[in-house]
């Protein structure tokens, strides 16, 4: 099996001035964060992946893949179409994946029963283990326990992004199912981390990543107080980064520390100039208060 555990940092798609992936700003910033995570996303929410077409999805994987090679990296996949996720699937079975991320097929709102078969199908054509990705906001449709033991069966389904916002789901998981469960809200961490989750798939770790690498580790030795405190550190700075539609605060944050530029792709919008003026206070305080 697969380990998901740690902190894994869903990546964002930088863009250059004319609108293309900038590719060599993701490998800079691959690199610099997998010196404190324990594995990437690509293609995932954060990385506006439905802004992108397939080609700028396959370059953007191909260049994390170039910049840390032999780290464990996941691609995002999704989607209500079935021939063209089998395609890609086809496309991706060369490349070292540690995963695949994946949500219930979007808009269309399936059923149970069809979501478990959806999964199915992937996981039988993928060649490596799937993520199950619990959005419902994102979705349009929530994902329920039944639905889990049953995609839990299956060999290549080995672990859950949970956003599914219901605490006791998550206790069901832990409980009831050998899914690795991964917090999918970065507020969540902590909390599913001490009940013994495998970690957290946090956007906001882009962030003092170190910091994020660090309540991890105290959890998994038993050091709560520590753990608390750390996270306690990074809250104001999750509950900023998401106070308008992911990634733009993200991006904003990272423009500031020169990683990144802020531009988003239509029909998002980049942070407001409020925004970006709250998180540059907030990241001089926190830089001043470091540890």
């Amino acid at each position: 099996m697969t380990q998901f555990s740690g902190i894994w940092v869903p990546l964002v798609t930088p863009f250059a001035a004319d609108g293309a992936v900038d590719l060599a700003a993701l490998r800079r910033l691959a690199q610099e964060l997998s010196r404190h995570v324990h594995g990437l996303v690509v293609c995932g929410s954060t990385g506006e992946a439905l802004a992108l077409d397939d080609a700028e999805q396959l370059a953007a994987l191909d260049a994390v893949l170039d910049a840390v090679p032999g780290f464990p990296v996941v691609m995002g996949l999704g989607g209500p179409y079935l021939p063209r996720l089998h395609a890609r699937l086809a496309a991706l079975r060369g490349r070292p994946l540690a995963g695949l991320l994946v949500p219930p097929p979007y808009y269309v709102r399936p059923s149970q029963a069809a979501i478990a078969t959806y999964f199915r199908d992937l996981a039988d054509r993928a060649a490596c283990p799937l993520i199950a990705y619990n959005v419902p906001y994102r979705t349009g449709v929530a994902m329920e326990f039944a639905t889990f033991e049953t995609i839990a069966r299956h060999p290549n389904i080995q672990a859950v992004k949970d956003c599914g916002g219901d605490p006791a789901l998550t206790l069901d998981l832990l409980t009831g199912t050998p899914l690795q469960v991964l917090a999918g809200e970065d507020g969540n961490l902590l909390t599913t981390l001490c009940a013994g989750g495998s970690g957290a798939i946090a956007a906001s770790a882009h962030l003092y990543p170190e910091q994020f690498a660090a309540v991890y580790r105290a959890v998994k030795e038993q050091q709560l107080d520590r753990a608390r405190s750390g996270f306690m550190r990074l809250w104001p700075l999750i509950r900023l980064l998401f106070a308008e539609p992911n990634p733009a605060g993200v991006k904003a944050a990272l423009a500031l520390r020169g990683l990144a530029d802020a531009r988003v792709r239509a029909p998002m919008t980049p942070a407001s100039p409020d925004l970006r003026a709250r998180l540059a206070a907030l990241l001089e305080r926190m830089d001043a208060e470091a540890p």
